[in-house]
């Protein structure tokens, strides 16, 4: 005799307690019959999915090989992301919140790639900011206000382009080397005109390899060894943070929701 059907809440509950760390076992899941897919495939068991399993898993990391010397995804699962063979001459991974940013050589741009869905959006630089250009870095970030972050796979982003420019200051007619910033609105399509610094503290090479960390409504550059660029989300502003002498290169790092450094110890800063 064939054993009664579990009810539709029931099979949800145990759906949901499917450990997210091997993502394999969700696919299987969705191909044991048609009411099994059609709860797995409801945008609303992905929200409480995300919800319950509130620690996302460590699918794999991006390897970068050297300067403009391409990426490789390693994976720690059985997931491995599609399109990835495109995506490896001579590319860089610059930042990955809302998706992957990576740096591509030639033409000169960003991509915004999805590693789950293997979804791709191309980003031409501004036309400006070729010019004179020594380094550039960039973060990517989901550009929906209050979102919790759970579920937001294809949203709007939005990307921040923090450049070093070698020439004549916009404020000032000494040759220099300053830095600024540009926002580009998936929505719109568009970058935003440039935020440049106003004095001269704002002229220090970009370190291109390091992460940018984001802490509440701003994001934090490192740049050169003794000083950390911050940029203000909501007032579009640049500012320097001088650093204390007692570092040699300091890299910032989130504690508890505030500012820190690592050198050679770990130090909060306020």
């Amino acid at each position: 005799m064939a054993l009664p059907a579990l009810m539709e809440d029931l099979v949800e509950e145990i759906l949901l307690r499917v450990p997210p760390d091997e993502p394999a076992h969700l696919i299987r899941a969705a191909v044991v019959c048609k009411a099994w897919r059609r709860i797995l495939f409801d945008s609303g068991f992905r929200c409480r999915y995300c919800t319950f399993h509130r620690t996302r898993p460590l699918l794999g990391y991006i390897h970068n090989f050297g300067f403009r010397a391409g990426l490789e995804f390693v994976p720690t699962t059985t997931f491995f992301p599609p399109s990835l063979a495109a995506s490896r001459n001579s590319y860089r991974a610059l930042d990955c919140r809302h998706g992957l940013l990576i740096d591509t050589s030639g033409p000169p741009g960003f991509i915004v790639w999805d590693p789950i869905t293997g979804d791709r959006q191309h980003l031409s630089f501004l036309a400006h900011a070729q010019e004179n250009l020594c380094c550039y870095t960039g973060a990517v970030l989901c550009a929906v206000d209050g979102c919790d972050h759970l579920d937001c796979h294809g949203g709007p982003f939005l990307v921040v382009f923090v450049g070093g420019t070698e020439g004549a200051h916009p404020i000032d007619v000494d040759h220099v080397r300053y830095t600024w910033a540009s926002v580009y609105l998936s929505e719109t399509g568009e970058w935003s005109a440039q935020t440049s610094g106003t004095n001269k503290q704002h002229y220090y090479n970009i370190a291109v390899r390091e992460p940018s960390l984001l802490i509440g409504g701003a994001l934090y550059f490192t740049l050169g060894a003794m000083r950390i660029l911050k940029y203000d989300l909501s007032r579009h502003g640049l500012s320097v943070i001088e650093i204390p002498r007692l570092f040699h290169k300091s890299v910032p790092i989130d504690i508890d929701g505030g500012l820190g450094f690592v050198d050679k110890y770990i130090y909060t800063w306020s």
